[in-house]
């Protein structure tokens, strides 16, 4: 009878065991999918400030005005004229394929950080990295409210030229736009603080995640992010300097 003891005492342990970690798992299946709609809810409010911003900054900054000025020189009005009935009419696409331009965005800056990830022998889920980065994301409303404000309120007097390379504490924003190569405009406009903050974030987001140091962490940041960074930039300087020659 001792045999049979110790193999019910065994199976009640086992159980117990068992259900133990059936608790474990549907607790992390829980928290899985905690963190799951806590992303899609802050990719939503992600797009609906940045189509808020967006919608506010075109119909109280950009006027028949500017595209007349602009325009002036070259082309009739009748032309011009077309030209922001044409953009009126199809500027709804925009909104539409914003949440698909940032997903795209997400998608290969969450590959790049994963790639870093594997270089530092860290494993962190995808699902994880893309919220880290919908959350630095946020650091890019900062310059289009300042641009509200600025040009709304400060600088009235502005032109289509204005506002498309207004760059708030940038590389650019030191020097005279009209004295620098076309091709150079873009890399200066990148170089600023709130592209300095968003590796921060990113950095502190992978923190939070590993518990590694911070220091490391934005190494790594700038190891996988900042090369696929560069190699963005050497495209689009390749491309200006061939659609400009």
């Amino acid at each position: 009878m001792e045999w049979y003891t110790f193999y019910l005492n065994f199976r009640i342990e086992l159980e117990s065991l068992e259900g133990e970690q059936n608790k474990s798992n549907v607790y992390r299946n829980i928290m899985l999918e905690v963190n799951s709609i806590n992303a899609k809810l802050l990719f939503v409010l992600l797009v609906i400030v940045s189509t808020a911003l967006s919608l506010i900054g075109d119909y109280t900054l950009v006027t028949n005005d500017l595209f007349f000025d602009f325009f002036a020189d070259n082309l009739s009005y009748e032309r011009i004229l077309n030209i922001i009935e044409t953009s009126s009419k199809w500027q709804w696409i925009n909104y539409v394929i914003l949440p698909l331009i940032y997903l795209l965005k997400f998608f290969l800056i969450a590959s790049c950080l994963s790639i870093g990830t594997l270089l530092f022998g860290i494993t962190i889920s995808f699902a994880y990295l893309f919220r880290v980065i919908i959350i630095a994301e946020f650091v890019f409303f900062i310059p289009p409210i300042i641009k509200l404000f600025w040009f709304g309120i400060f600088h009235v007097d502005y032109t289509l030229q204005d506002l498309q390379f207004f760059s708030p504490l940038s590389v650019l924003s030191l020097f005279d736009r009209k004295t620098i190569e076309p091709w150079l405009l873009y890399p200066l406009q990148l170089l600023n603080v709130f592209e300095f903050a968003y590796w921060l974030v990113l950095a502190y987001g992978l923190y939070e995640l590993t518990g590694e140091r911070y220091s490391k962490m934005l190494g790594l940041v700038a190891a996988s992010y900042g090369t696929g960074l560069l190699l963005w930039v050497v495209f689009i300087v390749f491309l200006t300097i061939n659609l400009t020659a």
